[in-house]
């Protein structure tokens, strides 16, 4: 395994992907709980629990679960491009939500072309 810097926001995304995937699979259980962990022992438990209780982290994961049903619907043409990326849209509004609650540095993931979503 290698370690990569990423913003808060971005490693609590995956931990929000690994929770949508382990309700869709017990085979994702394992790298949730090694994810969950390894976090987790980043941060004083107040604010940890802070965070995994939040809204904004239920966002996150809400988000996530809209992005997985629209890919799976786009794989038999149920739903449109346009809509995964609506739902993907979704997904980036929630960690910027999160970061911007919980921590003082900016997303370092940049999105093109949202401009039409937002206000």
């Amino acid at each position: 395994m290698i370690n990569l810097l990423v913003d808060e926001a971005y490693a609590f995304d995956y931990l929000s992907i690994l929770e949508v995937k382990k309700q869709k699979s017990s085979i994702s259980n394992d790298a949730w709980t090694k994810c969950y962990v390894y976090l987790q022992n980043q941060f004083d438990n107040e604010k940890w629990l802070h965070m995994m209780h939040s809204k904004e982290y239920e966002n996150m994961i809400k988000a996530n679960e809209l992005t997985f049903d629209a890919v799976d619907k786009a794989k038999n043409n149920e739903v449109t491009a346009q809509h995964v990326d609506y739902c993907n849209y979704q997904r980036y509004s929630a960690k910027q939500n999160f970061q911007k609650k919980f921590f003082t540095s900016d997303l370092s993931e940049l999105k093109i072309g949202y401009e039409k979503y937002e206000n």
